[in-house]
């Protein structure tokens, strides 16, 4: 059954147009992987261009959680900003419903979740959860003030994106329609970030060093 549910949601995930009203039906691009633990599970890895977070479904045989966690540690913050972030946390887990959000990990990434039953799940209350989830996690970036990093990290990302394509011989105009259409990118900013990239994989290209192949790889922020 668990499989049988993953296959469900993965479909509602994948089969999209951009554009679209709700944010369920976007074409979200998907990778399924085996959860560890005692429990059978299986988590979607989803991601959208537009959306800096991944999304992580995890489902088991009678529920389904849907995370984000920015890979944000708090650990080495210090003591007083730290009791404050999470007292923000608490609150924030009153001013949303059904999301929740806590901690995770050996250094404190600050998470949020919504917990879905399987037994009464339909497509529109799980677009319904997904919409509170980025919603959350745009209130998670603020109460963080990371508002100017989360835009150099997309922008990063794009840039990446870029050098990958062009390395690989695809076109500019391919490249633009999916900055603008799929990214969602002002026109101009697409065209700017793809002649920045050529010039420096031009300019790799004269010193010999190697620049296909690249991605992103690592925690969202440093």
């Amino acid at each position: 059954m668990t499989m049988q549910w993953t296959d469900i949601i993965e479909t509602w995930l994948r089969e999209g147009e951009e554009g679209a009203e709700h944010i369920l039906d976007y074409p979200w691009d998907t990778e399924v992987k085996p959860v560890e633990g005692p429990v059978p599970r299986e988590a979607i890895i989803a991601t959208h261009p537009k959306i800096p977070f991944n999304i992580e479904v995890v489902v088991s045989k009678h529920f389904t959680n849907l995370v984000i966690n920015p890979l944000i540690p708090t650990d080495a913050i210090d003591a007083e900003e730290r009791m404050r972030l999470y007292k923000k946390l608490l609150h924030l887990n009153t001013e949303l419903n059904l999301m929740k959000s806590g901690l995770v990990g050996y250094d404190d990434q600050p998470v949020i979740q919504v917990d879905l039953d399987l037994q009464s799940l339909s497509k529109h209350e799980f677009d319904d959860a997904l919409t509170l989830l980025i919603v959350g996690s745009q209130n998670l970036i603020n109460m963080l003030g990371l508002e100017e990093k989360v835009q150099e990290f997309m922008l990063e990302r794009f840039r990446q994106f870029v050098a990958i394509k062009l390395s690989e011989g695809e076109s500019n105009d391919d490249i633009m329609d999916f900055l603008v259409n799929r990214g969602g990118l002002d026109s101009d900013i697409a065209e700017q970030l793809i002649d920045q990239v050529t010039k420096v994989l031009d300019s790799s290209k004269d010193t010999g060093e190697e620049t296909s192949g690249r991605k992103y790889e690592g925690p969202m922020y440093g």
